[in-house]
């Protein structure tokens, strides 16, 4: 059985990156549930730090906040603290392996190849840019759609959030460096049994 595959996770640290919507922390739940890995959002390391300048939590204030940091301490600053939050966790309880959802750059992948070797693996989630929109209309997610509060989020802005991302991050440089690409256009169960068919080490 797939969900048998798990109990000896292979990869201490899977890193996940992926456009907005296209099912990264789906991706992240079936590994937290199926295989026990501790998830950290990258986000949340932002958010943090947003909180702590009392600012509102919008997706402008994240990018903002995100690229303050990685000038402050370098591109991978986020990676970094992504360790530190895990190197906390394990003190005080030993985990099966970490989860590290939302990798920006390329810079942030070498810091934890560089770090831990052969125990990383980077998964790229894709997602037809169709599915994406549809996906993200529906959530409204808090921080991502907050600018669209009163009004439905349209196409043109949903290309342009899409282009900034690539642009302020070089994320689709991250995305072509991952060790493995998912396709998640398919139905839930696909997804289940694609990731745990990588994680496992499955062709």
């Amino acid at each position: 059985m797939l969900r048998n595959r798990c109990r000896k996770p292979k990869y201490k640290y899977i890193l996940l990156v992926g456009l907005p919507g296209s099912g990264k922390d789906v991706a992240a739940k079936i590994l937290e549930k199926e295989c026990n890995y501790r998830v950290i959002v990258m986000s949340e390391m932002v958010r943090e730090r947003v909180i702590e300048k009392g600012l509102p939590e919008t997706r402008e204030n994240f990018r903002r906040v995100g690229l303050e940091l990685r000038e402050e301490l370098g591109p991978a600053a986020v990676a970094l603290l992504c360790m530190k939050r895990a190197e906390e966790i394990e003190r005080t309880q030993r985990q099966a392996g970490f989860v590290i959802n939302g990798i920006r750059n390329i810079e942030e992948i070498d810091a934890f190849k560089k770090r831990f070797g052969d125990s990383v693996l980077t998964i790229a989630v894709l997602a037809s840019k169709k599915v994406r929109f549809d996906r993200i209309r529906k959530r409204g997610r808090k921080g991502f759609d907050l600018m669209h509060k009163f009004r439905p989020l349209s196409y043109e802005d949903f290309l342009k959030q899409d282009r900034e991302e690539l642009q302020l991050f070089d994320m689709g440089k991250a995305i072509a460096w991952a060790d493995v690409f998912i396709v998640n256009d398919g139905s839930l169960n696909e997804l289940v049994e694609k990731v745990l068919s990588v994680v496992s080490g499955d062709p």
